[in-house]
Formats: structure tokens, C-alpha cells, sequence
């Protein structure tokens, strides 16, 4: 009799058992959209830089040159960078001059899109001609080598008069732009 009850015993052990796994995994899905909802959350970076001072060359000759003090990267369904506390960004010329300098204070990256958009105070300096745009918000269109504006753009000409528009086009190296629906605000006499 004890051995029967032994083997009994061991026989209900494993039919809960087996009962008690199979309730357990069909009841239980893996959706890993779930999961991640779970342990990340949508806002957080999934890198961030501090103080970085990047330097970009071609055939060893300086091109341009980025500086930033935070910048966070968010890998969602669109992944793109972030620069919550602004921007810096230098091209030069092949005798490695200066040529233009964008700043921002704020600036965001979309990879896949190649498009880099910059808000707040944004300042194009032209340091070939010495001319000067201001706006706040801008785009650039990185395949396209294409810059622009869609809000009001305020130009200073290097002999100090200045022009407002409505809107700005530029090729990326600022040889060729447009602004839009110029309205003269001050002309500087020669």
C-alpha cells in the first residue's frame, strides 16, 4: 500500500505540475511592444554626449566643425538626435578658412531623413561676405544640400543695411540664397 501511495502521490505531483505549467504559458504572451512599453519609457535617450568638440576632414584638409554641450539620442520609431542646450557648426574652405558658422539653441537630427532642424536664436554667419541671417527656425536638407526658412528672416548686409522676410533658401554653403519678400528696414549709406 505505501508503495502505491508513493507512486500516487508522484503521479498527482506531476499532473498539477503539468497543469499548472500549461495554465502558466497560455496564459502568458512575450508582445514585445508590451515589453518595452514596460521598461522604456518613450522620452528616454538611449545615448547622451556631453561636451563634445568634433572636427571633420576630407583628404586631411578641415571641412567642418561641430561643437555642442549635450546631445541625446532617441532610437524610436523615427530615430533622431537631440541638442536641447544648442549648437555650433563651422564649414571651410580648402585653404581652411572659415566660411560659415550656424549657431542654435536647439538643434534636432533626423538620420533616416538626413535632415537637421535648428530652432531658437538661429544665426548664419557668412564670413566670406560678411553678411549676417538671423531666423528661428531653419532646415537642411543634407541630400539635397539645401537650406531654408519658413518664418520670418532678418538679413544685415556687411555694409550694415539690414532686410526683413518672410522666408529664406540658401545652397548649404550660403554662395546662393533668397529671401523672400524683402522689406528694407535700414539702408546704409556709402
Amino acid at each position: 500500500m505505501q508503495v502505491k501511495n508513493f507512486f500516487s502521490f508522484i503521479h498527482n505531483t506531476i499532473a498539477v505540475s503539468i497543469a499548472a505549467i500549461l495554465l502558466f504559458f497560455s496564459s502568458c504572451k512575450n508582445d514585445i511592444s508590451v515589453v518595452k512599453s514596460l521598461t522604456i519609457k518613450e522620452k528616454s535617450p538611449t545615448e547622451t554626449t556631453t561636451k563634445m568638440h568634433l572636427y571633420f576632414s576630407e583628404a586631411g584638409m578641415l571641412k567642418n566643425e561641430f561643437l555642442f554641450d549635450e546631445m541625446n539620442k532617441y532610437e524610436t520609431s523615427e530615430t533622431y538626435s537631440e541638442y536641447p542646450k544648442g549648437l555650433e557648426a563651422h564649414s571651410y574652405n580648402e585653404k581652411g578658412e572659415r566660411e560659415v558658422t550656424l549657431t542654435a539653441n536647439y538643434g534636432k537630427n533626423y538620420e533616416a531623413k538626413k535632415i537637421m532642424e535648428v530652432k531658437y536664436n538661429v544665426v548664419i554667419t557668412n564670413h566670406k561676405t560678411g553678411e549676417i541671417i538671423e531666423t528661428e527656425h531653419l532646415l537642411w536638407d543634407m541630400d539635397k544640400h539645401f537650406i531654408y526658412s519658413n518664418t520670418q528672416t532678418k538679413q544685415t548686409k556687411a555694409d550694415g543695411s539690414i532686410y526683413i522676410g518672410d522666408r529664406f533658401e540658401a545652397n548649404e554653403d550660403m554662395s546662393k540664397y533668397k529671401i523672400f519678400n524683402p522689406k528694407i528696414i535700414r539702408y546704409a549709406e556709402e
